[in-house]
């Protein structure tokens, strides 16, 4: 049995691979793992810029059942072939020619018909995500976020790059409209009434805290997905760990009492994490701020969990097939 804590941080114990199509394509990759170290656009409690690599050490703890997942009943390597892309180079201070990096990894990735993961760093994360996906598709795409705040600011002190704005900059992009957005989770009293107004305006389908309360989380669950896949190509799909109550998530920049509980996020992700999901995000993980790394450990399962969802759709659309080709024969 390998050591778990042994050899190179990376994903799940994944092996390192660079970002570039040429190497993707030899590792027969479908699954990539790209870190964005980044968080020079958070407003308060900096620190998710360790987030990436406290979420790949946490990652090393779910390595011991060789990629089994018990909820799922599915082993990730039988369908998913995941290595791990190293990290995004951020430039202090400058957003976009970061973002501008990312994109470009990304793009290798997508080239090499892989799935990506980012690992943030901040929510500004999402910008080139969602920026990358989007230039890949020849359709609408639609977009679901979990996340304690609307992330639908327009600009902060003029800039447009930050991690309260991650939202609307998806909301800016050509083929997504705001009927194809929703966002999960939303509550407290950290959301500016200009970020409801704009989500009201653009027709986001904010489902908040209370919602889950009154309706149970499938029915949210499925309403976001319903909403994201409606006539979209493929869906982009952000967790910021801040979604969670503070009791469960205590190590991100903007914690909150009155957020989900983990089970109800755990069972959101395996019904969203089911529909046509073609990139993922986690972001916000802020390891500094939570001595225990039980945050970092929450973020390592979120991805585990999106991935088993990835997993078992694969594993389906194969014996569909299978089936048809004995039913044709």
């Amino acid at each position: 049995m390998a050591i778990l804590h042994a050899g190179i941080a990376t994903f799940l114990k994944a092996p390192p691979v660079a970002p570039e199509r040429a190497a993707l394509d030899e590792a027969g990759a479908t699954v990539g793992v790209l870190g964005l170290p980044y968080d020079s656009t958070t407003v308060t409690r900096p620190g998710a810029s360790h987030g990436p690599r406290a979420i790949r050490d946490a990652s090393s703890h779910y390595s011991f059942g060789g990629g089994y997942h018990g909820d799922y009943d599915v082993t990730l390597s039988d369908h998913l072939t995941l290595v791990d892309c190293g990290d995004v180079d951020g430039a202090p201070g400058r957003a976009q020619e970061t973002y501008d990096r990312a994109e470009r990894a990304l793009d290798e990735m997508y080239a090499a018909a892989c799935f990506p993961v980012l690992l943030g760093g901040d929510h500004g994360t999402t910008i080139p995500g969602a920026r990358a996906l989007s230039r890949r598709l020849d359709g609408p795409m639609g977009f679901v976020m979990f996340d304690t705040h609307l992330d639908t600011a327009p600009e902060i002190d003029g800039e447009p790059l930050s991690h309260c704005c991650p939202a609307h900059r998806v909301l800016d992009l050509p083929n997504v409209e705001g009927r194809n957005m929703a966002i999960v989770g939303a509550h407290g009293a950290a959301n500016p009434k200009l970020e409801k107004d704009v989500a009201d305006e653009n027709g986001i389908t904010v489902l908040t805290v209370r919602d889950i309360d009154r309706d149970g989380i499938d029915a949210v669950a499925r309403r976001a997905l319903e909403v994201a896949s409606d006539g979209t190509e493929a869906v982009y799909l952000s967790v910021d760990i801040d979604v969670l109550d503070g009791a469960y998530a205590w190590g991100t920049c903007g914690p909150e009492i009155g957020g989900m509980t983990g089970r109800e996020l755990v069972r959101a992700l395996e019904i969203v994490g089911a529909g046509p999901i073609a990139a993922m995000d986690c972001v916000e993980v802020a390891p500094m701020l939570d001595p225990s790394g039980h945050t970092a450990r929450v973020g390592a399962r979120v991805v585990i969990d999106v991935l088993a969802a990835r997993a078992c759709r694969l594993r389906d659309a194969a014996g569909a097939e299978a089936g048809r080709a004995v039913t044709a024969s």
